[in-house]
């Protein structure tokens, strides 16, 4: 008998200890969820207090905040008075000067400062500059940026180009590139620049407007997000709404704009990605032509890219939904990817390439042809698979319901369900995928 109390009351302590060591256990974790939380949270209000304060200074200096987009790489020199844009869509480089700032400089003079403008901004690695650039500088950076210095003019034959570059990004890879783009520099009008710059501004608020407001249509946003995506749409909207007052402001700088033309073919502007994207599509099991073309439509090759909702990088990733796809069922994951990881162009294509074939092979398996399949894919890939679903279903939700659907319709008819039944950003987004995967399918 005394031996059975023994055993009873070491069962008891045992147990006892046990559940005291898990409650330890969790209460440790709860302690270390709370801390990352609140670290998170004096992460992003210190981004977004930083970001907001530099547009507001861009805003005081040129009328309007030109910032980076999904197509564009923006960026200013330290005292906000020279202003670069690649345009990645357009293939083409802008400088722009404030004249009042920069005192009083000869033409000559100004072609330099248009080189080492150049140079200064776009001669380092797309890493390199996302440290730099307050835009992408999601931590406070170490050193301040630095695109102009009192002592570049440097002779041209003595400047020498790095590698793996946003120049290189551009097609311009060695000094003989670079010549050969400076002699198309071309001076813009000024009354055109205004026009241009008030036109453009205006085009990438609707863009920008659409975009999160599509985004705000998916299915699968937790509320809080969504409340965030709707303040970020009425914040573009009054930005949209001032632009029209604020003309006047940004005529009225004087302002002298020089741009380059790059002479580079559709082609050339994805040969950079050509190993990348068939060691990805081979991994993944997709068409290289279908990653091309949604790297191709998202950014235009642009390894800067950025959107509102936000989107991160050359297959405008999204962090917490296709990017925490792809952690939590292809990596383990229970994370979102960092947009710091999305910004490196190889981990950016690993994660597009992945989350593309968790659409493939996952949400739309049952779907029995494979060209409808990928059409459902592509214009899921733009909308998520719950506003697909409600195209094939009069609105309702139901990915099953909506499949058996698609299984009684030809490719074709699936194709004009798409281009008719979505929201307008995802049937011009379907439409340019194939087209593009067309294109490239003749080229790889």
């Amino acid at each position: 008998m005394a031996f059975k109390r023994i055993v009873s009351l070491a069962l008891v302590i045992g147990a006892t200890s046990a559940g005291s060591a898990a409650y330890a256990v969790q209460s440790d974790f709860a302690d270390f969820k709370k801390k990352y939380q609140s670290k998170y949270k004096e992460y992003t209000d210190n981004y977004t207090q930083r970001y907001e304060a530099y547009k507001k200074e861009l805003i005081e200096k040129w009328g309007v905040a030109e910032l980076s987009s999904d197509t564009e790489y923006v960026t200013y020199s330290d005292d906000k008075s020279v202003k670069i844009i690649a345009n990645f869509e357009n293939d083409t480089i802008e400088v722009s000067i404030q004249r009042d700032a920069q005192g009083r400089i000869t033409a000559d003079d100004e072609k330099v400062m248009v080189r080492d403008a150049i140079i200064e901004a776009l001669n380092v690695a797309p890493k390199t500059a996302a440290k730099q650039n307050v835009e992408f500088a999601f931590t406070p950076a170490k050193t301040p940026q630095t695109i102009l210095s009192s002592n570049t003019k440097k002779p041209a034959e003595k400047i020498s180009l790095k590698q793996d570059t946003l120049l290189a990004h551009l097609g311009i890879e060695d000094g003989k590139d670079l010549k050969a783009a400076l002699s198309m520099v071309e001076e813009v009008p000024a009354e055109k620049q205004q026009a241009i710059v008030v036109a453009r501004t205006e085009k990438r608020l609707l863009q920008q407007i659409a975009q999160v407001d599509q985004f705000i249509e998916r299915g699968e946003l937790p509320s809080k997000q969504i409340k965030r995506a709707q303040g970020k749409v009425a914040e573009l909207n009054s930005q949209l709404n001032e632009l029209s007052q604020k003309q006047d402001t940004v005529t009225k700088k004087n302002i002298k704009s020089y741009k380059i033309q790059l002479k580079r073919d559709r082609f050339n502007k994805a040969e950079k990605y050509l190993s990348q994207v068939a060691m990805q599509a081979n991994q993944w099991q997709v068409e290289q032509e279908v990653l091309l073309a949604i790297m191709e439509t998202e950014s235009h090759f642009n390894p800067m890219a950025k959107s509102h909702i936000p989107a991160y990088g050359l297959m405008q990733i999204v962090p917490s939904t296709a990017g925490a796809d792809v952690n939590k069922k292809i990596f383990s994951i229970n994370k979102n990817p960092t947009p710091e990881l999305l910004f490196n162009g190889t981990k950016n294509i690993e994660y597009g390439s992945a989350y593309f074939n968790i659409l493939m092979g996952r949400y739309l398996k049952e779907v029995e042809n494979p060209t409808s399949r990928m059409y459902c894919a592509i214009a899921a890939y733009n909308t998520g698979i719950g506003n697909l679903a409600r195209a094939f279903n009069s609105g309702e939700r139901g990915r099953m319901k909506a499949i058996n659907k698609i299984n009684k319709m030809t490719p074709e008819q699936v194709f004009e369900v798409i281009k008719t039944k979505t929201h307008t950003e995802t049937q011009r987004y379907l439409i340019k995928v194939v087209n593009s995967k067309n294109y490239f399918a003749e080229h790889i």
